[in-house]
């Protein structure tokens, strides 16, 4: 992967690797604070002065509320006000802990037992209210779920102390208890409530008294009946005024000049209404049938009228005249079909007045005396409706003033005879005493005062546990938030998806790399000698830095120098000189040394000539100087026959770019320009530029799209990810191959846990 497509870091997770390598890494940290806690722990345990505790136990059976907001409520609620704590422990359970666990209550308890005992060791303390606060910061009021017993625990370094606080709490509560629930003046308050509500029940009843009056009712049952009454004689009314109008049509009818005697003969008016089919001795035989029905279907109307105002319209008699009545009417409506001429026939006055026509009594007279009886009934049914009627309106306009009261008076009612039940009830109670009737029993008295291991042990465990989360915490906090560098090859990798070409390790001063027992140097070598052969010339301390004497960085070296070499095999690089630029994202990462290793083991091959060239302007140059004189020109080195002064080694030429302090880092890519065809004209291999770290005004990323590669130096533990990243993106603009030597790499989990090559 090169640098000219710059990759997206991906977003960091933590496996078990990752955590092994935080608790490795910090170790140092997590087990100082780890002791630190455990030390704190021992103190605690042996340093603080024993504690004794007792425990006593009430029983919650209910809670009898008698207080005076409890009598404001006008409903016919239960007098006694009886609450039971709910399963879960809540509402009245927490109400009396908060009294035991209250100020007061601990104040009082402090009076009786004195401060100077509670407060113990203060020699000299006389203080009340510390005391109490001493007592309330000891005392503790549990409660276990889904149960109706109360434990109170006191702790105190006096084991007498602890004892009699707890039974002076049971006793003291107890009587606090009956105070805030049966207060003294609420049996007074209760009577002068009592007293005004009888005296407002009995205005309401005069109200509703003088409403019913001015209704004309005493109650409004009789509004009721009135409405019924007017419903049956409106019945009546219109059953006389049904009867009035056919005694009306009857009378008419026999007004007219078509009655005649039974001797005359009637001429018929037309021809054409004669029914000449239907003999007249015919219809003589059916006159008297149809007679006789006539006169039974007014008889069973008349039946069924006075029936109506006897009976209810859906009662069993007057269905069954009803059904009779039908019958009649249906034989009377055949016979009128049948035989057309007996409708002719006065039916109604011949029904009405049969036995009246055959004593010689005028059937008119009759009529008209029926009319008028029914018509005088008329007018006595409209009356008494008119009466009736007035009534019920009148009620109707009272009935709402009247209902009002009456619901105003029942919950006047109830309220006073609550009330007055509770004044008889209380009465008798304060004869008898308070102590009496106690809801709240003592379970358990206070037990003899036992030594309290508990808290101290989870005193102890909790310090322990800070300590150790602590170092843990610290640990993970430096690792994933305050500490953002580059670390592991892993990190490059993973995170930031970058080439890896060769990790380098932290090499201590005995040429072993941290976390392994091999030297990273020649065994068969010794000293100054293991480094170069006799016969060659030997580079000054000063001239190659990083890579003296020792060798430490030899193998790594070589194994970078293989690796660049094989690379550019692959890639069919075989054109000469080959530039390779060496850089870092920060200053100390290892650059110069790395650089130096580079050229001098690409120097041992003995293909052809290496340059190393130093790039550092306004810096000071790693090697300026070489056996008291300054070192070559870049120019100078570029022509053989002036580069004999910077030969440091066999096929190993060293220069600077630094020879003219007056150069600005600005100008020199145009002067690199000019120099890069001496370059490959020159009769060497390699061209190593030790390039100074990357940055927004360094050279680094203004020569490196001329290199054939840019090898970037990442110290390991030093350099932040986000620099890394911001070099990466500056060099792929460029189009430069990139690749990443990771350096000073600390390995802190051991090989068995997390095997690396």
């Amino acid at each position: 992967m090169t640098a000219n497509n710059p990759i997206k870091p991906q977003p960091s997770s933590l496996d078990f690797q990752d955590i092994c390598y935080v608790l490795f890494r910090h170790k140092g940290k997590i087990i100082v604070l780890s002791v630190a806690g455990i030390l704190g722990a021992a103190a605690l345990l042996f340093l603080k002065p024993p504690v004794y505790q007792s425990e006593g136990k009430l029983f919650v059976r209910y809670v009898l509320d008698r207080g005076e907001s409890r009598s404001l409520t006008p409903t016919g609620a239960d007098p006694n006000q009886v609450r039971l704590p709910d399963p879960r422990g809540e509402g009245i359970i927490n109400t009396e802990k908060e009294i035991l666990d209250s100020f007061d209550l601990a104040n009082q308890v402090a009076a009786l037992i004195g401060p100077e005992k509670i407060l113990g060791k203060a020699a000299g303390e006389n203080d009340l209210a510390k005391a109490a606060s001493l007592i309330k910061k000891n005392l503790t009021v549990e409660a276990p779920k889904n149960s109706s017993i109360l434990t109170v625990v006191f702790r105190h370094e006096d084991p007498n102390v602890a004892q009699n606080v707890v039974g002076l709490m049971i006793t003291n509560y107890v009587k606090k208890h009956v105070a805030l629930h049966r207060p003294a003046s609420a049996l007074d308050d209760l009577r002068k409530q009592t007293d005004e509500r009888r005296a407002e029940l009995a205005k309401t009843e005069a109200e509703l008294s003088r409403a019913l009056s001015d209704a004309g009712i005493t109650s409004l049952d009789d509004g009721k009946k009135y409405a019924e009454q007017m419903l049956k004689i409106k019945e009546k009314l219109d059953e006389a005024e049904v009867d009035l109008a056919a005694r009306r049509a009857a009378l008419g009818e026999l007004q007219t000049p078509s009655t005649v005697n039974s001797n005359q003969v009637v001429k018929p008016a037309v021809a054409e209404t004669e029914t000449p089919a239907i003999s007249p001795e015919k219809i003589d035989e059916y006159k008297s049938e149809y007679k006789d029905l006539a006169a039974q279907l007014d008889s069973l109307q008349k039946k069924h009228m006075e029936y109506l105002g006897i009976y209810q319209p859906d009662s069993i008699v007057v269905k069954s005249i009803r059904i009779e009545i039908a019958k009649v009417d249906k034989r009377k409506r055949e016979l009128e079909k049948t035989y057309p001429p007996l409708t002719r026939v006065n039916t109604a006055v011949a029904a009405a007045t049969g036995s009246q026509a055959a004593s010689g009594i005028d059937p008119a007279a009759a009529a008209a005396q029926e009319k008028a009886s029914l018509e005088a009934r008329v007018r006595t049914l409209r009356e008494q409706f008119d009466q009736v009627a007035g009534k019920v309106d009148k009620v109707r306009e009272f009935e709402p003033t009247i209902t009002r009261l009456q619901r105003q008076r029942d919950g006047q009612e109830n309220s006073y005879r609550s009330l007055q039940a509770r004044v008889e009830q209380w009465s008798a109670e304060e004869s008898v005493g308070a102590g009496k009737f106690s809801a709240i029993p003592v379970a358990q008295e206070p037990s003899p005062p036992a030594r309290e291991m508990a808290k101290t042990l989870k005193a102890a465990g909790i310090i322990m546990a800070m300590g150790l989360l602590g170092g843990l915490g610290l640990a993970f906090f430096i690792e994933l938030v305050f500490d953002r560098s580059v670390r592991r090859p892993k990190d490059l990798t993973d995170k930031l998806r970058l080439p890896l070409f060769l990790t380098i390790p932290y090499l201590s001063r005995n040429g072993h790399a941290r976390g392994s027992q091999k030297s990273v140097a020649d065994p068969n070598a010794s000293g100054a000698q293991a480094d170069w052969p006799e016969d060659s010339q030997r580079p000054a301390p000063a001239l190659i830095t990083g890579f003296d004497e020792r060798g430490k960085m030899r193998v790594y070296c070589e194994a970078l120098r293989d690796r660049l070499i094989n690379y550019f095999d692959l890639n069919n690089m075989a054109h000469k000189p080959k530039l390779i630029a060496v850089a870092g994202c920060s200053k100390g990462s290892g650059t110069t040394s790395t650089a130096a290793g580079l050229a001098a083991t690409l120097s041992e091959t003995g293909d052809g000539n290496v340059l190393l060239v130093d790039m550092n302007l306004h810096q000071g140059a790693a090697h300026p100087f070489y056996k008291g004189r300054p070192a070559c020109g870049l120019l100078d080195v570029l022509e053989s026959d002036k580069r004999t002064p910077a030969q440091v080694h066999e096929n190993l030429f060293v220069a600077s770019v630094n020879k003219a302090a007056d150069q600005l880092p600005a100008v020199l890519p145009r002067r690199f320009m000019h120099l890069l065809p001496k370059l490959k004209m020159s009769d060497y291999d390699y061209v190593i530029f030790d390039m100074p770290a990357v940055s927004q005004t360094s050279i680094t990323p203004k020569v490196a799209a001329l290199m054939d590669m840019v090898l970037l130096v990442v110290e390991s533990g030093k350099t932040n990810q986000r620099s890394v990243e911001q070099a990466t993106s500056m060099l792929a603009e460029t189009r430069a191959n990139v690749k990443v030597v990771l350096n000073k790499y600390r390995r802190h989990v051991p090989q068995w846990l997390e095997p690396e090559l």
